[in-house]
């Protein structure tokens, strides 16, 4: 028995109190100081109304107190549910209203999302980490005025949801992925298995931990009793100073980032960051280019990883220490604790999973493992795409001779950029709205820097319309994240469309 995250967390204060859990701002939070604020919020999370199955909402940076948040949902049974703030009011909004978010932890630099979503959420308590605190929220501050004993004992089961994990529909609405505390403790130990980690290791995401692997990333340091610095927000100079002074081992980041710490190791020689590793990362194949680039600049080995948020895991994985060069562009092979199959691809779960593809050859992906959610919260219409317990990705891969899987595309085109994913139709819905654009289509064109950039293809109404125009009006804009903007902007006559009147994206690209 794994026992839950709760149960594990003890563990590491009772064997380790004295050692730093979070390092956060110069501010070094030993697991002992870490389980006691944790109580503190606890108790204040009864006196707001929270109980077990209940839902509180992370709206926050990389920070301590994401950490005594998530530990803090542990101790009552309380689902953590993980809000990217990176994606719109309405979409956090709308997770909040769909879970029915009992209280929402947010930081003072988000109160403008927190405020709208405050103005349809009655239901909700709102508290905030720092200044200045909005009107109608409580402070995070307030934790210190209850005591820093345990929260009374709850019956909490290891097939409990301890998080929701929140991923976008091709509606560009959030999904809510249900973690169990069996998901996230297997995932902590093979995360643990595929990076070499042990407690003297310290590790740091830079990329927001509310999101799926650096929450697991985030969980494996604390089941393996190691610390973690919390970056807070992220630049590239920046994380390479917390590297170097706080000593650490690895890093979560995504392409673009790796690709910007590199670039910026050129222009800060004299700083040592000789005990950086290993890079995890995410989101896309790394050309080899970019992997030189980060071995040469940063002396560290690289572990790219493949998964989905519904696989609460990696489903492959390829290290470029351990794998072969000529495989490097590659995902790698399946990870601990993952059966991987490459099938016919016909778009659904049509495919019987025992319908596999003769090797080398070209399919749709498929994976089971402990790991694998089994329900959506925030849409009850959507339904996960499994079949006889394997969960079937919307991605077309390629398998080679030695089992090596090298990415083609997204069966429904979604756009993977710096690790964020963009759904082409979201963003033709926003740019259609502007009085000058006729009709347009996106895709997605490889780069190196961020794995993949955002085009728009746009028939103008008038010969006036310029691309720095439509850029302004989408920097411009609070409805379209500042990430899911075009990089490259073109003018065309006309666009590829099919008898059914919509785009033809083959002929698109």
């Amino acid at each position: 028995m794994l026992g839950t995250l709760r149960h594990n967390f003890a563990g590491s204060v009772s064997n380790w109190g004295n050692r730093n859990a979070i390092i956060f701002e110069d501010r070094a939070v030993t697991y002992g100081e870490l389980n006691a604020r944790a109580n503190r919020l606890a108790h204040f999370l009864i006196e707001l109304g929270v109980g077990k199955g209940d839902h509180v909402g992370l709206l926050l940076y990389n920070c301590t107190e994401f950490a005594v948040g998530f530990v803090a949902c542990q101790k009552l049974g309380a689902v953590a549910s993980c809000l990217n703030y990176r994606l719109s009011p309405a979409s956090v909004g709308f997770a909040v209203q769909q879970e029915k978010v009992k209280v929402l932890l947010f930081n003072a630099g988000l109160s403008a999302t927190a405020a709208e979503i405050m103005t349809s959420a009655g239901f909700c308590a709102f508290v905030c980490a720092g200044d200045p605190v909005p009107a109608g929220a409580r402070r995070f501050d307030e934790c210190a005025n209850f005591p820093d004993t345990e929260p009374p004992e709850v019956d909490i089961k290891e097939t409990d949801v301890s998080s929701i994990i929140h991923t976008s529909g091709t509606t560009g609405r959030p999904k809510g992925a249900a973690f169990t505390n069996e998901t996230q403790m297997v995932s902590a130990i093979q995360y643990c298995l595929e990076m070499g980690l042990d407690r003297g290791h310290v590790g740091m995401s830079l990329a927001p931990v509310v999101i799926g692997a650096a929450t697991n990333f985030f969980v494996a340091y604390l089941f393996i009793g190691a610390a973690q610095v919390m970056s807070g927000e992220y630049e590239a100079k920046k994380a390479l100073r917390l590297i170097a002074k706080h000593k650490v081992n690895e890093v979560f980041a995504v392409p673009t980032q790796m690709y910007q710490m590199a670039e910026a190791r050129g222009q800060m020689e004299d700083i040592d960051v000789s005990s950086l590793r290993l890079f995890r990362s995410g989101g896309s194949a790394l050309p080899k280019t970019l992997l030189h680039r980060v071995r040469d600049a940063l002396g560290c080995e690289v572990l790219n990883t493949y998964g989905t948020t519904e696989s609460c895991t990696a489903i492959t994985c390829c290290h470029t220490g351990l794998d072969p060069e000529d495989k490097w562009e590659s995902i790698g092979m399946p990870s601990y604790f993952q059966d991987v199959r490459i099938i016919e691809a016909k778009g659904g779960t049509e495919t019987s999973p025992d319908e596999q593809i003769s090797v080398p050859g070209e399919g749709q992906l498929i994976n089971r493992g402990p790991q694998s959610v089994h329900e959506y919260y925030c849409t009850p219409d959507s339904t996960l795409r499994a079949r006889d317990g394997w969960q079937y990705t919307r991605d077309i891969v390629r398998v080679d001779e030695q089992g090596y899987i090298f990415p083609i595309d997204r069966i429904d085109n979604v756009i993977i950029s710096g690790g964020e994913n963009i759904y082409p139709q979201e963003v033709e819905f926003f740019l259609s709205k502007h009085p000058s654009i006729a009709d347009v289509a996106v895709c997605g064109v490889a780069d190196e820097k961020w794995g993949h950039v955002v085009k728009a293809l746009i028939v103008p109404r008038t010969s006036a319309l310029t691309a720095e125009e439509v850029d302004r009006y989408c920097l411009h804009s609070t409805e379209l994240p500042r990430y899911k903007r075009p990089r490259i902007i073109e003018f065309v006559a006309s666009l590829p469309r099919n008898i059914l009147g919509k785009i033809d994206r083959t002929a698109l690209r």
